[in-house]
């Protein structure tokens, strides 16, 4: 019997090492992929239209628990595909790669971008991440300041954001799935936990300031 508890013992203390060290294999494979995918020539697309005093709104708006759509009809679907993208925060010290869905395996290998929203430098482009498992990329988010440059780096360009603001909202508060008002930039939304097993979320939200 003690031998089965200093087992279990071992194989709990053991798990969140276990995580740790199949996210990091992950990020070096799409590590990898990336720069195969950038070491390719790509067509430049025309740069997206960056408004001159973009502003975020302080306020936000709760969908309807009777909504059917669950705030999701608001949100442009991307109709070109996901490329593989680098996304920078030096204020926290984060570089990851970024893939497509918010599937549990997908969210396991990184931050994952939300097939409904926009790619990056349209609309809102919305990424999800974990906080407290499989790498942790969002355990800092919420010491990301205003004003603090988020940039996503992919085939299709270098696109840099600034924090407009940080906030706590609920797992139900699908407006901040929005898209931008006309004539406003384009936005980046990061979400994820403020701790396991809860309701409520971080939301990050940033302006998109350059296209390069």
């Amino acid at each position: 019997m003690l031998n089965l508890a200093i087992v279990g013992g071992l194989t709990l203390a053991a798990w969140p090492l276990a995580q740790t060290l199949y996210a990091r294999y992950n990020q070096s494979q799409l590590e990898k992929e990336w720069q195969s995918q950038n070491a390719r020539p790509v067509a430049k697309k025309p740069a997206a239209k960056v408004a001159a005093k973009p502003a975020l709104k302080p306020v936000v708006k709760t969908v309807a628990a009777d909504d059917p759509t669950m705030g999701q009809a608001t949100a442009k679907k991307s109709k070109q595909k996901w490329p593989l993208t680098k996304m920078s925060i030096p204020d926290i010290d984060l570089q990851t790669y970024a893939v497509q869905g918010w599937d549990e395996d997908s969210l396991k290998r990184g931050p994952g971008h939300d097939p409904n929203s926009a790619l990056p430098g349209q609309g809102n482009c919305v990424l999800a991440g974990h906080r407290n498992i499989y790498g942790s990329y969002f355990y800092k988010a919420d010491q990301i300041l205003p004003g603090a440059p988020i940039v996503l780096q992919n085939r299709d360009g270098k696109f840099t954001y600034t924090t407009g603001r940080v906030f706590t909202t609920t797992d139900t508060d699908y407006s901040i799935m929005a898209q931008p008002a006309p004539g406003q930039a384009p936005i980046l939304t990061l979400i994820t936990c403020t701790m396991p097993h809860t309701s409520n979320r971080i939301v990050v939200q940033a302006v998109l300031s350059s296209v390069e």
